[in-house]
């Protein structure tokens, strides 16, 4: 029996193949959204001084580790996306990193939220990344396209394989969904 490439593997034969032992699998999910995520990491830090590739470099790193530690199902684009926007608050609750300490920026610093908050945000997070996994995958992919990735209409539509009005009623139907679930919560 011949392997397929893993260019051809969907995200959860990555993950599996990865859990199993091999490494290989996740050179491929790296290749694959690294540049979506520094994209999305970008918009987060937009203007702020922090490094978005730092930021995606260290929730791979993140993300290598906890794709070994447990077995259970997941949404790998979500979780990524989650992991990433996690770190990506977390440097913005620290003053930028500068080659000369700047002693009036110290002082005029923004205080970083509180414990509390920050574990509510996590948990919210966590709930909506569940509820996107738990679309139709159509949906999901629709949705995680145009929100996370910044596609068009046109380029989704084009990735799916369908028309624009088609992508936006996904779309729509994805938001609704989710609305009603993270309501419903």
């Amino acid at each position: 029996m011949i392997a397929r490439p893993h260019t051809d593997l969907t995200d959860d034969e990555l993950v599996a193949r990865f859990r199993s032992g091999d490494d290989a699998p996740f050179d491929e999910i790296h290749r694959r959204y690294r540049r979506q995520l520094i994209a999305f990491a970008r918009r987060i830090l937009n203007g702020t001084g922090h490094d978005a590739d730092d930021v995606v470099q260290d929730a791979f790193i993140r993300a290598y580790r906890g794709l070994r530690v447990t077995d259970r199902p997941m949404a790998l684009r979500p979780w990524l996306y989650m992991i990433v926007r996690n770190r990506a608050l977390d440097e913005l609750r620290s003053p930028p990193r500068a080659g000369v300490y700047d002693d009036e920026f110290a002082l005029n610093a923004v205080p970083t939220a509180d414990a509390a908050q920050c574990v509510q945000e996590r948990d919210e997070m966590r709930r909506l990344v569940a509820e996107i996994a738990r679309l139709p995958e159509r949906q999901r992919m629709a949705l995680v396209m145009r929100e996370f990735d910044g596609c068009s209409h046109v380029e989704t539509a084009r990735r799916l394989q369908t028309t624009v009005p088609a992508t936006k009623s996904l779309i729509i139907r994805a938001r609704s969904n989710l609305g009603a679930a993270v309501h419903a919560a």
